[in-house]
């Protein structure tokens, strides 16, 4: 088998994952089903601090591009060609947005 020897870039739209343990009263409270993915509407804007300041939630990378440049950079590292991968996206200048750039960076993956 042939190692890559290249680089991949990637651009989408970047998403920051937000996963936390949490009880059935705030899944009710934000109508959220177990299990699934929504996109946010107005009432779910609460949600967000209430994860963070009540819960130890775990912040991930996301969105399709993001998802399969990390992949790509997790198979890279292993044969041995680490920070082989980038990504462009628009995040917003603010405390999510920066988790999301060291979420991504913490994966290998350059973010720009």
């Amino acid at each position: 088998m042939t190692k890559f020897t290249g680089s991949l870039v990637g651009m989408g739209n970047p998403l920051l994952d937000i996963s936390a343990d949490v009880g059935q009263d705030i899944l009710d409270k934000y109508d959220v089903k177990l299990d699934n993915a929504i996109l946010a509407e107005d009432k779910h804007v609460p949600i967000y601090k209430e994860l963070v300041d009540n819960y130890s939630p775990q912040y991930i990378a996301g969105g399709a591009t993001q998802n399969s440049i990390r992949v790509a950079q997790w198979i890279m590292t292993a044969n041995g060609k680490p920070g082989q991968t980038a990504y462009f996206g628009c995040v917003g200048n603010d405390s999510f947005g920066n988790q999301l750039e060291e979420c991504a960076a913490a994966d290998g993956v350059k973010v720009h």
